[in-house]
């Protein structure tokens, strides 16, 4: 049987252009990822104003202005559902750090720009840090979510980080008996413990003798000792 050639994509027509399908398909494709999007705010908003207890697939869909199985369609579990906004919300947040890092002078400020960055990412949003740190330690997450999207999340600023400090090191720029790794990670920890005090405090109508802002100056003016 003679050979018919390579076959056409079915995202085009003969002259190139998208064909009727491929738009069909397109739009049924954004039009699923608006309905995700919008299912992901209904639950970030019934966390956040309901707390863990409240949080169901029934709450969810009524928040969305959806029907049950519409949630269901997209998400299988609450679990799912929670790892989902996880996710996106500590993509974000990456995101907003490893600029800050790259604006960084050098090693050490990059150190007090991740501390800062992240600080200032949830300042005037602690229900959204609830929401990506807090909650899901109830809730639970699927650990696909967290092998597949949050761990390479955080990896990645770490990784930038300490290759940051390495050099410093190398050049002679890093105090003696700093570790660029557990600097990097100290950072991190160091912000997110701020977060976790504030959020924490927050949330039963506490509050503390200093400010946010004030704590984490202060912690990035010990970080600034690592600079030889």
């Amino acid at each position: 049987m003679p050979s018919r050639g390579p076959r056409r994509p079915a995202s085009s027509d003969r002259s190139g252009t998208e064909s009727p399908e491929a738009k069909r398909e397109a739009r049924k494709a954004r039009r699923q990822e608006d309905r995700r999007a919008a299912l992901l705010e209904a639950a970030r908003e019934v966390l956040t104003h309901k707390g863990v207890g409240g949080l169901t697939m029934e709450a969810v869909a009524a928040a969305a202005d959806v029907s049950k199985p519409a949630v269901f369609y997209y998400f299988r579990t609450k679990e799912e559902l929670v790892g989902a906004l996880v996710a996106e919300q500590l993509e974000a947040e990456v995101e907003v750090l490893l600029r800050a890092i790259a604006a960084a002078p050098d090693g050490v400020e990059a150190l007090v720009a991740l501390l800062r960055a992240k600080v200032d990412f949830y300042a005037d949003d602690l229900a959204a840090f609830r929401v990506a740190y807090l909650w899901p330690q109830l809730i639970g997450i699927p650990p696909e979510v967290l092998l597949e999207r949050v761990y390479p999340a955080s990896q990645r600023v770490n990784e930038v980080l300490e290759a940051r400090l390495k050099a410093e090191a190398r050049e002679g720029r890093l105090a003696p008996g700093f570790e660029p790794r557990r600097l990097a990670n100290l950072a991190w920890t160091t912000a997110h413990g701020l977060l976790s005090l504030m959020a924490g405090m927050e949330q039963v109508g506490g509050g503390t003798r200093h400010t946010l802002a004030q704590l984490r100056d202060e912690a990035c003016l010990l970080l600034r000792r690592a600079r030889a």
